[in-house]
């Protein structure tokens, strides 16, 4: 497989690898962001994003994904997806990232695979079960629960 050169890749377009994306690509670093599915994250279930700076009044999460994208791509970064990376070396200088149709290879790798919700195994149940971290649980059951 032929390796296309990168200086930075990104794994996952959500809010967090789309900005490292933008931050990228605007001091002038050869960007790839590989994508799954869409570019989203959770974002794109938010009606309403309210605490992202720059939107005082918020914006939907499909909006601001939308704008991430545009800004990015503006910048110089490209945006594969939907290509899922099956496998990464992380070993010596040249980091690695494969998906089925391509390998790419870069000096820096950045993972931004986002959050899953862990499905309840309990048959017929529709729920997800959400992590907090310990520290989060303990000060909101101080502060009236989470």
């Amino acid at each position: 497989m032929v390796q296309k050169t990168y200086d930075t890749i990104i794994v996952g377009a959500g809010p967090a690898g789309l900005t490292a994306g933008i931050y990228a690509a605007r001091i002038g670093l050869k960007t790839l962001i590989l994508e799954g599915k869409l570019p989203s994250g959770r974002a794109i279930e938010a009606a309403v994003v309210e605490n992202f700076p720059r939107f005082p009044h918020g914006i939907t999460g499909a909006e601001l994904i939308q704008r991430m994208t545009d800004q990015a791509k503006r910048f110089g970064a490209e945006l594969n997806f939907p290509e899922e990376v099956v496998d990464i070396n992380l070993s010596g200088e040249t980091k690695i990232a494969n998906t089925k149709k391509e390998a790419y290879q870069a000096r820096a790798l950045i993972l931004s695979t986002g959050a899953q919700r862990k499905k309840l195994l309990v048959p017929g149940a529709c729920m997800h079960v959400v992590r907090v971290p310990l520290e989060m649980a303990r000060s909101s059951s101080t502060n009236g629960g989470i």
